[in-house]
């Protein structure tokens, strides 16, 4: 929706959902491309934005040691945040095999483009049938997320679990607390950035001081 109200036509929504497999980087190229911005401006942004997954790999490398080759381009390609969240899950309980990363991966890969392909086509139709959603529709990639931490947080009652779950609130609130007062100050800009980094150390620290604790 936002790629067409951005003048981009229905192939050019799905082409780049296909070559640009990463929502912040989509979000971002659809409001540089709307405000007019250099195409090298938008691509070195989309490019900035993606580099956090070449921290995934490593991470997944120790249980995926029997894929290689080409199978590890692949996998490479279809490593998103989402992916990473419930491959990391699997893999703390047994190694992945090349199909079972595939599937997972296309289980990703295919509802995304088809979601995006019924976006673009219907999805301004939608909102004018029932405006009510259009709030919710913004919310969607950021509630996907939450969903995807609390899917990781430990059920468990150990002390490990419980110093998990409080470096994660921990790290959730400061980034909330600095995402909020740049946006008021004005600096909504620095916003996402700062929370970026000020929440995962915030977390590290909570959980430092968890196992000095104990």
């Amino acid at each position: 929706m936002a790629a067409r109200q951005a003048g981009l036509s229905v192939f050019d929504a799905v082409f780049m959902a296909a070559v640009v497999y990463s929502g912040a980087s989509q979000f971002a190229l659809v409001g540089l491309i709307s405000s007019g911005a250099p195409a090298l401006v938008a691509g070195v942004s989309a490019l900035l934005l993606s580099l956090r997954h070449v921290f995934y790999g490593p991470v997944l490398a120790p249980s995926l040691r029997r894929v290689g080759g080409w199978r590890k381009a692949v996998v490479a390609f279809g490593l998103t945040d989402e992916v990473f969240a419930v491959a990391l899950g699997r893999l703390r309980q047994r190694p992945a095999t090349f199909s079972w990363m595939v599937g997972l991966e296309a289980g990703a890969y295919v509802p995304w483009l088809s979601g995006i392909a019924a976006g673009a086509i219907a999805g301004d139709a939608l909102v004018r049938q029932v405006p009510l959603i259009a709030p919710a529709l913004s919310f969607a990639l950021p509630a996907l997320f939450v969903a995807l931490l609390a899917t990781l947080l430990p059920l468990d009652s150990g002390s490990r679990a419980s110093g998990i779950r409080l470096a994660s609130i921990g790290a959730v609130a400061v980034a909330g607390a600095v995402a909020g007062v740049l946006y008021f100050a004005g600096l909504e800009n620095w916003g996402v950035l700062a929370a970026g980094v000020a929440g995962p150390v915030a977390g590290i620290c909570l959980k430092k001081w968890r196992a000095n604790e104990q």
